[in-house]
């Protein structure tokens, strides 16, 4: 036993706190909360067959995801061939199930040592990317250019010799937040993360709409006002692609 070179994401919900203290006398909140978290399990943690653990073993994959309350944290080996784009891809996938939910999120994804195995995890990596979640204001997922470097070293079994394009089509989905800080832009990757058929990126960005919308109606001098503000802003930029009013 020794620990590995994991990548790892650490997810946690916007706006729990305040949901479950008005879940104590709303049973329609309640409800949100259970399906909400019970979706997010339904989705990410299924069990595995002994064949398929082993199967995945000799690829370099194993994936380890736990669930806690309102977090939700997503490991993977390193030199698993495809690794980072799948972990973006997972983290996509949270991002606008929980969207659908009235939620948006915050999270920070790293690479170090780690030793992750079902429900015991513990190692540097892990600090790091829960110490950058907390630290971070703004509802994204964010992550260090050193992802990129990565893709190089292990791109997908398909895209080797090619992992430039891997990496571009990787970028695409993703902006620049400062000097080698990127985050998901999940403002306008529903399409390709997602894609539910035409016309239901519209349907799921008037959710979006909706979930802002509503945080705007904070106190303009709060700290939560600004990070909706900040997603309006996103918003903004992409409504009429997807033929919705600015907010």
């Amino acid at each position: 036993m020794a620990y590995e070179k994991r990548v790892v994401a650490f997810i946690d919900i916007l706006g729990f706190k305040n949901s479950i203290e008005k879940s104590n006398l709303d049973e329609d909140e309640f409800e949100r909360i259970l399906q909400t978290l019970t979706e997010l399990k339904q989705f990410f943690i299924t069990p595995k067959s002994d064949y398929r653990i082993q199967t995945e073993r000799e690829m370099n994959i194993d994936t380890q995801i736990i669930q806690i309350s309102d977090s939700l944290v997503i490991s993977r080996l390193v030199e698993e061939q495809g690794g980072i784009y799948h972990m973006l891809t997972d983290c996509a996938f949270a991002i606008h199930l929980l969207i659908e939910k009235g939620f948006l999120c915050r999270g920070a994804i790293k690479v170090g040592n780690m030793y992750h195995k079902d429900t015991i995890l513990f190692g540097e990596a892990y600090i790091k990317a829960y110490l950058a979640e907390s630290e971070e204001h703004l509802p994204i997922i964010k992550f260090e250019k050193d992802l990129f470097e990565i893709v190089k070293q292990f791109p997908t079994p398909a895209n080797e010799g090619f992992a430039d394009w891997e990496i571009s089509f990787i970028e695409k989905n993703c902006k620049q937040l400062m000097t080698g800080i990127y985050y998901l832009d999940y403002f306008t990757d529903y399409d390709d993360r997602v894609g539910g058929g035409a016309g239901t990126a519209s349907v799921h960005y008037s959710m979006l709409r909706d979930i802002i919308s509503k945080g705007l109606q904070m106190k303009s001098n709060s700290s939560v006002y600004e990070k909706y503000r900040w997603a309006a802003d996103q918003f903004n930029k992409t409504a009429k692609q997807y033929n919705l009013q600015c907010i």
